[in-house]
């Protein structure tokens, strides 16, 4: 009768061990859904030409999707907006809300959506371990090409090109108001700071252009405070503090007044408030600095969010908003860029 009762107990052991066993995976599954599923934003109906279309540059085919509003006029502005590292398009375009194309028949302009190489760009910092910068792609050539494309094609104006990145988006374009900043008569850079000097294989910033950045205090991938850059074991190099980057560029800029701080929306100390910190105010080349308490790394809208796993929103913030009236606001002397 023992080895039976023994056998008994080890059947229930057995049975006991593998319930827990499927709990706690049933718990790691739903874990790891709830932080990095989120829903789909619906895109939106509107009245717009749709295009994708590739260019050759340096010997490879790049490629890209251009949204241009029906009977949009004649001399109308350019937004180019660069995608994260490992996103894609159709990413970019969900993570942001569809909020620049709807803006762009709202306001009157056209957005290019530009594809990074194999899903990422060669941008100032020499710690990535991006395909882009370790095969040497001139990224810079391929967004001159671009914008020199999309304009001509669609009867734009050259002297009103904007910028709009996320994290290695937002560093490529970085690398442009360094290397090429007659092309952009603005930018605004989500969710990236400038690299530390030691990070850093650009040539230095030295021509005024306006930038809007929009930084997480709570960023897991690019720290607020600066430091080491980076999540998930990547090691992506030192850069700048969120308030450095702003004062470098406000320097740059040949801005002396500020900083303004200036409560956006929600409380004081609070997680998702925004804060704005501005230099330059009134000038034809402001630097902004939108400061969201306990965001990530995102793209801060009013119809998307991105997976929790990249960390905080809010809902006192939407950037695309926020970018097209920074730059609708700006004196017109602004238009004249340098460099162009």
């Amino acid at each position: 009768m023992a080895a039976p009762m023994r056998h008994g107990r080890l059947r229930r052991v057995l049975v006991w061990t593998g319930a827990v066993l499927g709990v706690l995976v049933l718990t790691v599954a739903a874990l790891a859904w709830w932080f990095v599923w989120v829903p789909t934003p619906d895109k939106p109906v509107l009245a717009v030409r749709e295009t994708s279309a590739s260019i050759t540059v340096d010997g490879r085919q790049r490629r890209y999707v251009t949204v241009v509003p029906d009977s949009l006029p004649d001399g109308a502005p350019l937004w180019v907006v660069l995608h994260g590292a490992n996103n894609t398009v159709p990413q970019i375009r969900a993570f942001t809300g569809y909020r620049l194309e709807e803006l762009a028949v709202e306001k009157g302009f056209a957005v290019v959506y530009a594809e990074g190489y194999e899903k990422t760009w060669h941008d100032c910092r020499t710690a990535t371990p991006y395909p882009a910068r370790r095969e040497g792609v001139n990224d810079v050539h391929f967004v001159e090409e671009l914008v020199a494309t999309v304009t001509s094609q669609n009867r734009l104006d050259a002297s009103r090109v904007y910028g709009f990145g996320y994290s290695n988006g937002s560093h490529m374009l970085f690398r442009m108001i360094a290397e090429s900043p007659g092309t952009f008569a603005g930018i605004v850079a989500n969710a990236a700071e400038l690299p530390a000097d030691g990070n850093n294989e650009c040539t230095p910033w030295n021509t005024p252009v306006p930038v809007m950045l929009v930084e997480g205090t709570g960023d897991p991938v690019s720290p607020y405070d600066g430091g080491k850059a980076g999540a998930f074991g990547q090691n992506l190099g030192l850069v700048r503090s969120a308030e450095e980057s702003a004062l470098l560029l406000a320097g740059v800029n040949r801005v002396t007044d500020g900083p303004v701080r200036t409560l956006v929306g929600g409380d004081p100390g609070e997680d998702g408030s925004v804060t704005l910190t501005e230099y330059g105010a009134g000038t034809a080349h402001p630097v902004r600095l939108y400061t969201v308490r306990g965001g990530g790394h995102i793209v801060p809208n009013s119809v998307a969010r991105m997976p929790r796993i990249m960390g905080g929103s809010t809902e006192h913030l939407d950037s695309p908003q926020a970018a097209v009236d920074f730059f609708e606001g700006l004196p017109s002397d602004s238009r004249t860029r340098e460099g162009s």
